[in-house]
């Protein structure tokens, strides 16, 4: 029995280390992809260029797929809700292509490195959501939602309390993100990560594709200049790591999960300033770090901690 309970719980450890390590190279892609979005408009409109990645991912996926289901027999066998795999891959499409569009029209207006910080405050966005839903927030949501209002003015307010739009446009979008990520968690079981992927993408690709038409001026030459940044965030960004993430939550907490993925911002940093030379200030640095400080804070389980420790005084008493 003790040898059964030592084998499953180090089964558990090792699909967690690994779910984690998926997610960390995650993180680092999704970072780089904020150089690559921006970049990417050098040649093409937002929703243009949206729709062009979206559509590179649902062929990535396609293929990824066709694959698996030819090399593994594991795959093949593999049960899952196809009814709830649909549902989830259109309802999570919607709930995508919002805030995914809007992130890419931000990055007109504003830098990747304050994009990837001020997208990162989905994390406090979501127990924000849990309040229309009859959840109080605890103190400690409560500390660090102040922090990152903190956070947010340092690196977004200017003098006479006026915002970039971009930044503004950034956190809409990371708002109406933390929605996504909810839906994600909930269609994350029973589902086939692949599947659900890849028609997300192609709801999100179909939809910026009309708005391009109606709004923008589509070129092929424009695609074709920009098809190195086009193919990065299809494949990588979207078709990769959207993927892994779905993955990684059957296999992982979602706490741990979202703390992993709040790298992100600070990869869109460090990338930011060494592709783009894209430069912060001594105050938009501070403003930064504050709200990385308060993503991780919203994400560490110190309630469940100090519940625990508290017990075992208790038992020892």
């Amino acid at each position: 029995m003790l040898l059964n309970w030592c084998f499953l719980g180090g089964v558990k450890m090792r699909k967690e280390l690994k779910a984690s390590i998926m997610l960390f190279v995650t993180a680092i892609i999704w970072g780089l992809a904020f150089v690559a979005q921006a970049k990417g408009m050098d040649h093409l409109g937002p929703l243009s260029f949206t729709a062009a990645r979206s559509f590179v991912a649902v062929v990535f996926l396609y293929l990824t797929y066709k694959f698996f289901m030819m090399k593994s027999k594991t795959y093949r066998e593999e049960k899952f809700d196809m009814k709830k795999t649909l549902e989830g891959g259109i309802v999570c499409g919607l709930a995508f292509t919002i805030p995914i569009n809007l992130q890419q029209v931000s990055l007109i207006y504003t830098s990747a490195a304050k994009a990837s910080f001020l997208t990162a405050l989905y994390i406090v966005f979501i127990p924000l959501i849990g309040l229309f839903f009859g959840r109080r927030p605890s103190i400690k949501i409560i500390l660090c939602i102040f922090l990152a209002m903190v956070g947010t003015y340092l690196l977004s307010i200017k003098g006479g309390f006026s915002i970039n739009k971009g930044d503004l446009i950034v956190i809409l979008s990371a708002l109406i993100f933390a929605i996504h990520i909810l839906l994600l968690t909930k269609y994350s079981r029973d589902t086939n990560a692949v599947i659900l992927s890849m028609i997300q993408f192609a709801v999100c690709g179909i939809i910026s594709l009309v708005g391009a038409l109606v709004l923008e001026d589509i070129n092929m030459d424009g695609i074709l200049k920009s098809y190195v940044t086009i193919l990065y965030v299809g494949i990588l960004s979207s078709g990769v790591g959207f993927t892994i993430q779905l993955m990684a939550l059957k296999d992982l907490d979602p706490v741990v999960a979202s703390m992993i993925c709040s790298l992100e911002s600070v990869f869109g940093a460090l990338f930011g300033w060494m592709i783009l030379s894209q430069k912060m200030t001594e105050r938009e640095i501070f403003g930064a770090i504050i709200i990385f400080v308060a993503t991780l804070l919203a994400q560490v389980p110190i309630e469940a901690y100090l519940e625990k420790k508290l017990k075992r005084k208790l038992k020892r008493g």
